[in-house]
């Protein structure tokens, strides 16, 4: 095969003047590195038509391409077997059409940008919580945030898309109307249908001014009764539309002692969100840190930018669950606790999210791949081994299988376990992702007549 500057030079020659392209020792960091791709070319495209150039080119020379925006998702499957990265941040274009409340976005566009600029024009847009990840990387299966409680999953504030097949054609304008079994698909399994370059969602005025309330409490080291005792409360409390929580196992610096920290979010005022948080914000609860904070639209995901960070190793594995079964999250602290005594796995973390789910049950099941037994979790969760040294895989892959085995387990139902799509481990089947044998066998025959080669099999191997 012919090396990196070869394709370089014969790429050049098909795409628009002053493309960027870099050879493998300048790729792109991922957030976890343990599987990330060691390409012959990075390429950064500056038009959808590149990105169609670029297919087409890979597809002539027998290698292949990969895309990427934010770059966090975890479990590239075939890594090992990517030449080209197309790097999507170059199409970070963001254009809002206040007249009728809708954002269109390029592919590369990330989250931070997206809520930056629609708070500018005091709307807010269904997105993810994390503010480097890519908008469509959520999207595309399923997408949850902040606001889901309001305005359903990111799916569901679609409207339409351009995409790059396979072959390397750039289909324009697809939605719901044009083709309604690719956009059953794409709402759910995007990524496993091309490379989306663009897309246009639904946006809505801001309530409250965008102004909202979090809550960060830390209970350092605490006791396997008080932690039992916090898990209940958060699990008691019934979830509005202005609701969602995150809670997380961490070592915190300079202690590095572990440490379960609590962060209810509200859309409202201080005093709504005291009144619908009660019971966890119960005085007898003794934090060690307990700081609220209003924050304006911009700022809603601004806690989150310490675990978003990138590099490192994260093979990290999801879970849906059903509740927050306090024997099995006992034995989950006392793993996790263990876990990160080994030296370079201090950073490892458990996340649990919970978010209202009565507007995404609104939308009919068969609507999307993403089914109501999806869209109903009542928690979801997320094991992290967060390391460098390779020589810890083992131990953090073993890790992180007892815990996910823990949830399915003791934490759902075990005939029928759930996941997130967009946090799945390597070898979750796809009826757990996709809910069932009957919508796996309908999104595998749409795969065949759009990607029969499996081309983008990256995320899913949809075969």
């Amino acid at each position: 095969m012919e090396g990196g500057e070869f394709h370089s030079s014969e790429l050049r020659q098909r795409l628009l003047e002053g493309t960027k392209i870099v050879g493998g020792e300048e790729k792109v960091i991922r957030y976890d590195e343990s599987s990330a791709p060691n390409p012959l070319l990075t390429v950064f495209p500056r038009s959808e038509n590149d990105v169609a150039e670029i297919v087409k080119y890979c597809r002539e020379k027998g290698l292949q391409c990969f895309a990427q925006s934010g770059g966090h998702n975890w479990r590239v499957r075939n890594h090992k077997q990517i030449d080209v990265v197309i790097c999507m941040r170059t199409l970070n274009n963001i254009s809002i059409d206040e007249s009728t409340q809708t954002v269109t976005l390029g592919g590369g566009t990330i989250i931070g940008e997206l809520v930056e600029a629609v708070t500018a024009k005091k709307l807010e847009v269904a997105t993810g919580v994390c503010n480097t990840v890519g908008v469509l990387g959520t999207l595309l299966h399923g997408g949850t945030g902040r606001y889901t409680g309001k305005y359903g999953l990111g799916i569901d504030n679609l409207l339409s898309i351009n995409i790059v097949d396979a072959s390397g054609k750039l289909h324009q304008n697809i939605n719901r109307a044009t083709d309604p079994e690719l956009w059953w698909a794409i709402c759910g399994a995007g990524s496993s249908f091309g490379i989306v370059t663009q897309a246009t969602i639904k946006a809505y005025p801001q309530s409250n001014d965008g102004l909202s309330w979090n809550c960060t409490m830390i209970f350092t080291d605490p006791s396997a009764p008080e932690l039992e005792r916090i898990l209940e409360a958060i699990a008691k409390t019934p979830m509005d539309e202005n609701m969602s929580l995150q809670c997380s196992f961490a070592r915190l610096p300079p202690t590095g002692f572990p440490s379960l920290i609590v962060m209810p979010w509200y859309y409202g005022s201080e005093s709504e969100a005291e009144k619908v948080w009660g019971r966890v914000l119960d005085p007898s609860f003794k934090p060690f840190v307990k700081n609220a904070v209003i924050l304006p639209g911009n700022k809603v995901n601004e806690g989150n930018d310490a675990i978003c960070t990138m590099g490192g190793r994260k093979p990290g594995v999801g879970m849906g669950i059903e509740r927050l079964d306090l024997a099995a999250f006992l034995e989950v602290w006392s793993l996790w606790a263990e876990f990160t005594k080994i030296e370079g796995a201090e950073g490892s973390a458990i996340l649990i999210e919970r978010f209202s789910k009565a507007k995404s049950l609104s939308i009919p099941d068969s609507a999307t791949v993403f089914p109501h037994s999806h869209r109903g979790i009542a928690y979801e969760v997320v094991c992290f081994p967060i390391y460098k040294n390779e020589t810890l895989d083992i131990k953090a892959g073993t890790f992180s299988q007892r815990i996910r085995d823990i949830w399915v387990q003791k934490c759902g139902n075990p005939e029928t376990p759930r996941c997130y799509g967009a946090c799945a481990g390597f070898d979750e089947p796809l009826e757990n992702m996709f809910g069932g044998k009957e919508r796996v066998q309908k999104l595998i025959e749409i795969k065949r007549r759009w990607d029969s080669e499996n081309y983008w099999g990256a995320l899913f191997d949809i075969v």
